[in-house]
This record gives C-alpha cells, structure tokens and sequence, in this order.
C-alpha cells in the first residue's frame, strides 16, 4: 500500500498496474496512412469542408484546381493544404479558423452542386429507383442469350441527380472501363439517334489533356475505340434525354465530376425529344421490339409521350411519370383509357420535403346513370377501397378496359377521381405515378 497520484488528487491504496507496449517507430506519414484511409485529395476532386467548432454547419462544396484559395465569412481557404491531404483531416483558414475535410456523399454532392434547374432531391431519387425495382448481376453471372442489356429512359435530366442514382443502381452489372477512359471526352453530338453522343466539358480539361486532344496519337486513338468498344460491351446503360442542350451539358459535368466520374459510363446524354429518339433507335437496331427495361418521364407533357414509350418498354417494365401537379398524372391516366394502352396503373404517390408519402386514388370514373345511358355494365363498389358508391371505376388500366369494363363508342359521361387516400397533410414536393406493362391483348 502507498500513495499515489491521479491527476491533482493524491489516493492512498495499490497503485494501477500500467500495461507497456513496444512503440510503434514509423514516420508520420506511414503512421497517418494506418490511422486513415489510402484516399488524398487530388486536384479535380470535389472536398466538403465543415467547420470543427460547429455543428450544425453544412459546409462547403468546392473543386480542387483553377484557382489558389476560396474566399469564406472565416478566412481564405488555401487549396495547397487540401491537396494531398486525407479526409477527416483539418485545416486552418488565413484567420486561423479550423475546417475538416470530408469526401461528399452523393447526396451531399447534389445539393451542394452548382444547378441551372430545381434537381430531383436525393430523397426522392432514392425513392424512385427503389420504385422501380432495379436488380443487376455481375459481369461473371450467366446471362441468358435472348436477354439484352438492361436499358432505362430518362426523358427530362435536369439538373443530373436522377441521372446519377440510376447509374449507381446499375453500376455493378458493368466491368471497369478502360483507363482514363471517363476523364476523356468524346465527341459532342446532337443527335437523339446515336446511341453512344455525349457532351465534352472543355472546361473540365486539365491543361496537359487539352494539348493531348489537340494533337491526336495513336495512343488516343487506341484508348478511344477501346472505350468504345467497352461501351457497346455494357449490361446496363441509362439513356437520358434532355430538349435543351444546356440542361444536358450541364448534367454531364454534374456526372463527370463525382468521385472522378465513376458512373459516368453507365450513362449516355442525348438531346431532343424523347418519341422521336426511341422512333429513331428502334429504326437504327432494325426491329420494332421493345427494348426499354424501365422507364422515367419528367416532363409536363409526358401523357404525349405515353404511346411510343410503352411500344418501347418491355413487359413487366415499370414506367415512372413525376410531376408536380395530381391533375397531370390525372393527364396520363385519361390517355391510357382513351388510348387503350396495355399499362397498369398500380399508385399514385405524393412525394414532400417531409421525407413522408401519401399515395392518391386517381382513376376515371362513369356514374352509373351515364353507364346505364350508354349500355355499359354496372360495377358495384364493395368494401373499403373499392370503386366510390355509384360510379364505375376504369382507371386500373388495359385489363379492365378490355375485359370487366365495356367502353361505349362515344367514350361518353366519364369523369376523373384525384383524392388523396388515408394520411396527413405534408408538403408536396411532387407526385409520382407508377405503371406496369402488360401484355397487350389486341396483339395477340
């Protein structure tokens, strides 16, 4: 027993035993690289910096490279500090203000990016892929031989942040591209028919890469057809059309520069109308069969584009309609009944910046006066969910239409349910429509 000392007290009683261990001799950047991962900022990156001291602070988005410092409310950030360094590192502004670096997450990449249009927020992207149910294989799977790539249609890419989700949703199905491959840039077509046109971005282009492009090698040439030839290649590829070319340029920077453009080559970029590409592809590849996996429409008037996308989409393919009034999903349930497309409405969401849904009973409906006016059958609603009392429902999609329910030549006394079914008021961010293809039975 004797006394010892903890701190400033001093205690009487058997001192704790100390365990030593041998020290570990290792220079201060190997001993940095054990307590960390291998990743160094390098210019191009994107690094989100936040505040030590604050907590509730977003932080900032910026690009390593074009200029020397950023200007903050707390100091001049020095871009040489950053580079080179490892996430979770700090550094010290010009007035001694300390930031932590971090690699963004894709959801914290696309708010903060710079935006020419209103993105589709991360939270609904995520939503929307898991609506649409993507399951991918590895490259090593079995592929059947009738099976083709997994294709999906995005008409409308704004701002890129579906883009990108999509692309991560597929990226295991494809093999790693050839070097470089996603830092170089093909040639900038217009044209909705070519399957492989993407954007340049001269002002992605380092220095030496834009004098490498502006003397073309064998080495170029080479690596270029190598990467073409990987991309005809591809398992998965997410097709997305945009009608201004602005929008769709821009998209591509947004692509290209997550974490060095990793899922940039899932992704082809055309500009035009998105009827006429998939008129276009079908005559490029020769044949009328659908070749769509899935399908996304962002746009205000996708019920024009319903006939052709649902010629193109494959049966069991899912087609996604966002838009941000129920009266337009209401649009496209109407032309699906006039039209007598072979797509099976299954919800309506309403999608809010509350992170909650709320799914909407939309469907046509006829009162039964007018159904017995004009000959056709009398559906009665039973139960909770049903078909409202008095009406006939014909809003479920092309099985109903041809089978349970008979359409009177005139396609008179019908009229459109919108309602929001069980669930609390939330802010509306959108709505989402989700359909199935099925079958069409007149083509049989």
């Amino acid at each position: 027993m004797e006394f010892f000392r903890v701190g400033s007290k001093r205690l009487w009683g058997s001192a704790p035993r100390r365990s030593f261990r041998p020290a570990l001799h290792v220079c201060c950047q190997c001993y940095r690289q054990l307590g960390s991962g291998s990743k160094r900022f390098q210019v191009g990156d994107y690094v989100l910096i936040k505040e030590v001291n604050d907590a509730t602070h977003e932080g900032f988005l910026l690009r390593l490279g074009g200029r020397p410092t950023m200007s903050t409310h707390r100091g001049k950030v020095s871009f040489e500090d950053i580079i080179g360094a490892r996430p979770r590192d700090v550094i010290s502004t010009s007035t001694g203000r300390r930031y932590r670096l971090f690699e963004p997450t894709l959801a914290e990449y696309v708010l903060r990016s710079p935006r020419v249009v209103t993105p589709i927020y991360p939270s609904d992207a995520n939503l929307i892929v898991s609506l649409l149910d993507i399951h991918v294989s590895p490259p090593s799977g079995e592929v059947l031989e009738d099976e083709g790539p997994l294709e999906i249609l995005e008409a409308g890419t704004g701002n890129g942040s579906l883009t990108l989700h999509l692309s991560r949703a597929i990226h295991a199905a494809n093999t790693v591209p050839p070097p470089h491959a996603v830092r170089s840039n093909p040639s900038t077509s217009q044209n909705p028919a070519d399957s492989m046109s993407t954007y340049s971005s001269a002002s992605e282009k380092s220095p030496d890469e834009a004098s490498s492009s502006a003397q073309p090698s064998a080495e170029a040439d080479a690596a270029a057809e190598a990467y073409t030839h990987w991309k005809r290649t591809r398992r998965a590829v997410i097709h997305t059309i945009d009608v201004v070319p602005k929008h769709s340029r821009h998209a591509e920077k947004v692509v290209r520069g997550f974490r060095g453009g990793m899922y940039l080559g899932n992704v082809d970029f055309h500009v035009g109308d998105a009827a006429t590409w998939i008129e276009a592809e079908m005559q490029r590849r020769a044949s009328s069969t659908a070749f769509l996996s899935h399908a996304f429409l962002d746009m205000p008037d996708a019920r024009d584009r319903l006939e052709t996308v649902s010629r193109a989409l494959r049966i069991d393919g899912c087609l996604a309609v966002f838009n941000p009034s129920v009266t337009q999903i209401a649009d496209c349930v109407e032309t699906v009944r006039k039209e007598r497309l072979p797509l099976l409405l299954e919800q309506v969401l309403e999608l809010g910046a509350s992170g909650s849904l709320r799914q909407w009973d939309v469907r046509a409906v006829k009162p039964r006066v007018a159904a017995r006016d004009t000959g056709a059958k009398a559906v009665a609603a039973e139960g909770e969910g049903g078909s409202e009392s008095g009406v006939e429902s014909a809003g479920k999609g092309v099985g109903e239409q041809l089978g349970q329910v008979e359409y009177d030549a005139k396609d008179e006394g019908w009229k459109l349910v919108c309602k929001p079914k069980v669930g609390d008021r939330i802010v509306v961010g959108g709505f989402l429509g989700i359909w199935k293809k099925m079958a069409d039975p007149r083509s049989s």
